[in-house]
């Protein structure tokens, strides 16, 4: 009987962490934290906006893994090589923005930030995106702009119905590589630059 008074317990607080999720409007409306000496001026839990853009911060991964409800998180421009494990345990994020910065890979820990609608990775070293991917289910907008990746995994077709648009603009690539990715995913807006004689 224990068991499962813990268990309800359990199911009812992630239902509550759920049913916190603010849309696009509300979430504007929130204080956006611009450094994590003004973040630390509040309860973690109250943290739902949070802007590091130009930040050198040491132990990084660390001081996000506090604000367990952010809802929205800006770590461009930081001259990050790696994305720190930390943000993939921020299940709530809807909003990541990882542009201008040194990434040659995304982890496959990515398809764990399940409320994502919006993910940024422009201007970075991007050849490709993992087959988790198709976990984003609730993803409407990606860009990666100014990257290298050229071809999507089969598994991105599990987006079709909510990816509304995705910029790849600046990634240089055939006409042919272009109706591949709009058979992929028919119902989305592609913005690209012109075709080339490449790849």
């Amino acid at each position: 009987m224990k068991k499962v008074y813990v268990i309800t317990v359990l199911v009812f607080i992630s239902g509550i962490v759920e049913a916190q999720l603010l849309d696009s409007a509300a979430l504007s409306k929130e204080t956006m934290y611009k450094s994590l000496d003004q973040a630390k001026n509040v309860h973690p839990d109250s943290v739902l906006r949070l802007s590091l853009k130009w930040k050198k911060t040491k132990n990084l991964g660390m001081e996000l893994s506090k604000y367990k409800y952010l809802q929205e998180l800006h770590l461009n421009r930081m001259r990050l090589d790696e994305i720190p494990s930390e943000v993939f345990q921020l299940t709530n994020l809807v909003i990541l923005d990882l542009s201008n910065n040194r990434l040659v890979s995304i982890p496959a820990e990515i398809g764990n930030l399940v409320n994502l609608t919006h993910l940024t990775l422009s201007q970075n070293y991007l050849i490709e995106i993992p087959p988790t991917f198709k976990h984003l289910k609730k993803l409407e907008y990606l860009d990666i702009w100014s990257n290298s990746i050229i071809t999507f995994p089969y598994e991105m077709s599990e987006l079709k119905e909510t990816l509304r648009m995705v910029d790849m603009r600046v990634i240089y690539m055939n006409d042919l590589r272009k109706e591949d990715l709009q058979k992929l995913l028919p119902k989305t807006t592609f913005l690209f630059s012109e075709s080339c004689n490449c790849n």
